[in-house]
Formats: structure tokens, sequence, C-alpha cells
């Protein structure tokens, strides 16, 4: 009787939500649940798995787009992820993601980090309203939600990566996240208030900078991929193929042809649709050659 009620009201759920956001769930293999916390856990590593860091839609979108609406809207990103095996960098990731949330009942907002990033903050979540940051576009192992009330005695870690997110010492009221490789601290230069509000429009100036022609995800292909449940994941940085496994062991493998970097987006990211001859195709025309020999 108890699978029965279950069953029945997720499907009442579904009929309630938009046809893009059951077909979100539906592509990380999950069904709707009550929005707690345990669900965004699930969500969060589902999304880091399914969803790749990568700047080809960028470069794509950019060249298609002749107007100043640069983000894809959820139903774009998840038309985008169904018929390319796309993702995108902070802006669309976390836009969307957070959308997706929303219209799962969970209260949250963005919030900026730099001039060029932002996350989702979650709230009226945990006990005591205990904020929750959630990032799906750091290109960092930031594949779990963080209750930052414990953040500090928290770290994020896959392999040699790792991150921390913890109070600012001069403005307590700030966190900063911080980025460490083989327990180095390698950056801190993000840092953010959760309860600085913001909507994606809010973000127009910032996802303009990163469309400029000296951007960094304008002047290189760079696709990233967690695949937890095979205990490794993969960096593509123009044609220099980084796997990294959960024990630390990193292996650079050099392509030398489109054909390679399509077999390899195919068969080890398992993105066969994602369209990286025509993000090389566009970065040529700019004068980037992705195999340019490294100084």
């Amino acid at each position: 009787m108890r699978a029965f009620f279950i069953l029945r009201t997720r499907r009442i759920f579904m009929k309630q939500l938009p046809e893009w956001a059951i077909t979100y769930l539906h592509r990380m293999r999950l069904e709707p649940q009550e929005p707690d916390f345990p669900f965004l856990q699930a969500i969060c590593r589902a999304h880091m798995q399914v969803f790749p860091y990568e700047n080809v839609s960028k470069l794509i979108f950019f060249e298609q787009k002749s107007s100043d609406k640069l983000v894809p809207t959820p139903e774009e990103y998840v038309a985008n992820a169904v018929r390319y095996d796309m993702g995108g960098t902070c802006f669309a990731n976390n836009g969307s993601l957070l959308a997706l949330l929303r219209a799962l009942g969970y209260q949250g907002h963005l919030m900026p980090l730099s001039p060029t990033h932002m996350a989702i903050l979650i709230r009226d979540l945990l006990p005591n309203d205990e904020p929750v940051y959630v990032d799906m576009g750091a290109a960092a192992p930031v594949f779990a939600p963080v209750a930052l009330h414990s953040a500090a005695e928290q770290e994020i870690a896959f392999g040699f990566e790792s991150v921390r997110i913890v109070r600012d010492p001069v403005q307590p009221e700030r966190f900063r996240f911080l980025r460490f490789r083989r327990g180095e601290l390698v950056s801190d230069r993000w840092n953010f208030d959760p309860s600085e509000a913001k909507e994606i429009h809010d973000f127009s100036e910032s996802v303009a900078l990163t469309f400029q022609p000296d951007a960094t995800y304008m002047g290189c292909l760079r696709v990233q991929l967690y695949q937890l449940d095979r205990g490794r994941s993969l960096s593509l940085l123009n044609n220099s193929l980084q796997i990294m496994l959960e024990n630390g062991t990193e292996e650079k493998i050099l392509l030398h042809s489109l054909d390679e970097i399509e077999a390899v987006a195919a068969e080890e990211f398992g993105l066969p649709r994602l369209p990286v001859r025509e993000a090389i195709s566009i970065l040529q025309n700019k004068g980037i050659d992705v195999f340019a020999p490294k100084d």
C-alpha cells in the first residue's frame, strides 16, 4: 500500500512539473521526490556525471546568437542536452539547475563569487535555516551540496583535487571557496555572501565578460566530466586529455586529430553527439589551433 501511495504521489507531482523538468530528471535517471537534503544530494551527484562542464555549447551558442541573450533558458538547456549531449559553464549549468530545483519545490537563489562565476544557495531546507551551497559550474569536485554552518569541517575531494568552503576570517558574513591540489592551496579568490540573492538576468554583465575575445573559454576547447560510478574524472583541454582516478593516479594523453578528439568525446566521455568538431572549426576561424605545440 505504501509503495502504491509513493508511486501515485510521484505521478501527481510529475503532472505538475513542466515537460522540460521531467526530461531533465529523466536524463539524470531520477524520479521526482520530496525536496529534502538527500534528494538534493542525489541530484548533485547525478548532474555532475550527466551534464558536462564544457565550452563547446558556449562557442556555438555565441556563433549562432545575434542578440544579447547568451545564456540558454532551462528549456533550451535540456533540449541541447538531449540533442547534442551539452552541459555548459557556470551560468548555463547553475542557472538551469536552480530552475529545476525551484520546480521541485526547493527555495533558493543565485549568488556571485567573482566577476565571472556564480553558484546556487538553497535555503529553508535544513534545521535553523542553515544555508546550503550548490555548484555545478566550478570545474571542481563539488558533487555534493555543502551545508555552510559546518562547511569548515568538510572537504570534498576526488583524486588529488579537493574543495573546502570556509568563513572569511576578516568578513565572517562571507565564505571563501578554497581549491587544493595534492594538499596545496591553489586558489582562494572566490568568495560569497549567502544572503546576496540574484537572478540569472542580474548576471548579464558577467556573462558578457565571458564572451569577450580574450576570455578564457573563447580561446580553447574545454570539456570536463566526473564519472564517479567508474571512479574517475575526465578533462579535455584542447588536444590534451587527462584521466584522473579516485586514488589520485593520473594519465595524460595527447590527441593528434579531429577524429581522435571526436572518438574521445564519444567513447571516453560518453558524449557522442557533442559537436566538438564544430567548436574546433569556430576556434580555427578565430585563429586558434587546438593542436598547436605547448610552450
